[in-house]
């Protein structure tokens, strides 16, 4: 039997970032994992800082259509998301924190809340994903 799985494409928008957490969190609860866990909180801000990144710096300048692609499936008792976008120039690093400005921590909490992640390049852009691993005896229905 597959494993379960969800794939959905949003405008390159920041109220994207909301949906893609609502609906990642609507997949959790579906593997029953409820939200008010730990582990579905730390997921859910995973997803929206990868989403929050690919809005913010995913989009190619001038163009107008493209989509991000998110993903989140499990594989065992391991989470996995994908956040896809249409920019391949900069791709994302650990960096400093923008001081008091707020910026440069999202993909240091990803590497804090998640076993691994990474990058991917892709033809027409990057993938961004991340692990976590949900402790024995959760499994999804």
């Amino acid at each position: 039997m597959p494993e379960p799985f969800a794939r959905c494409q949003y405008p390159t928008t920041p109220r994207s970032v909301a949906r893609a957490r609502a609906d990642s969190l609507a997949f959790l609860s579906s593997c029953g994992i409820g939200r008010e866990t730990g582990f579905a909180s730390d997921l859910a801000l995973v997803v929206s800082e990868l989403m929050t990144n690919a809005v913010t710096h995913g989009r190619v300048p001038g163009t107008s259509g493209r989509q991000i692609g998110m993903s989140i499936e499990k594989a065992g008792n391991v989470y996995r998301i994908e956040v896809r976008d249409t920019q391949r120039n900069g791709m994302p690093v650990l960096g400093e924190p923008n001081g008091l400005g707020g910026g440069g921590r999202g993909l240091l909490l990803v590497e804090s809340l998640s076993d691994k992640w990474g990058v991917r390049p892709e033809g027409a852009g990057k993938t961004v994903w991340a692990e976590k691993e949900f402790g024995a005896g959760n499994d999804c229905k």
